[in-house]
């Protein structure tokens, strides 16, 4: 098995090998953070598996098409007006009723449909090119 050796694959590997340093440090110099130690171990242990993954992949594999950039710029497009409209309406709803609306629980809302819409709509377009 071949594996790559350029920058895009030993900045994760380093970067993976000083966390999983900085949370042994971390959880047996302050044992009150152990968890933190422990999660910080665990991501870094997850970014090497991902390191080793990406390494046994050609370069090319990586990049993507003219077809995938139309797709997700199309779906970023549509998700921003999605959450614009979103923010007009919880606004006119907080203008126009009685209900007041919290802005740090409606800026979550916001934020997980801006997500979720664009994540839908890139599968869509993603769809949507494979039938045509």
């Amino acid at each position: 098995m071949k594996f790559r050796r350029d920058k895009y694959i030993l900045r994760p590997m380093l970067m993976s090998i000083g966390m999983v340093i900085a949370g042994i440090l971390l959880s047996y110099l302050m044992p009150s953070l152990f968890f933190a130690g422990v999660g910080l171990i665990m991501a870094g242990m997850i970014l090497s598996v991902m390191g080793v993954y990406a390494a046994t992949k050609p370069i090319e594999y990586f990049m993507p098409d003219e077809r995938i950039n139309k797709n997700t710029d199309k779906a970023g497009h549509h998700a921003f007006w999605i959450m614009v409209n979103v923010v007009i309406i919880l606004n006119l709803i907080d203008m126009f009723t009685s209900v007041s609306i919290e802005y740090n629980i409606a800026g979550l809302l916001i934020l997980f449909i801006g997500i979720y819409s664009f994540w839908i709509l890139g599968w869509f377009y993603g769809k949507k090119g494979d039938l045509e």
